[in-house]
């Protein structure tokens, strides 16, 4: 592999974690159903809120490397 395809694999995992976590922070503040199996909501929004902005800072690099 050269490094053009790691940076772009590395570029599209992180896309895919803040994917992941979009929707599940959308589920969390638009719809009942996954609200039930977690008792401290606050605490998972903030998770989600950090995966995304990691993931975001991590796109912004790498898409200033390639």
């Amino acid at each position: 592999m050269t490094s053009q395809e790691l940076l772009n694999a590395t570029l599209l995992h992180f896309k895919a974690v803040k994917a992941r976590a979009e929707a599940n922070l959308n589920i969390y503040l638009t719809a009942v159903v996954g609200v039930g199996e977690h008792a401290d909501l606050v605490k998972e929004i903030i998770e989600l809120t950090k995966t995304i902005t990691e993931a975001d800072e991590a796109i912004k690099y790498l898409e200033q490397k390639l």
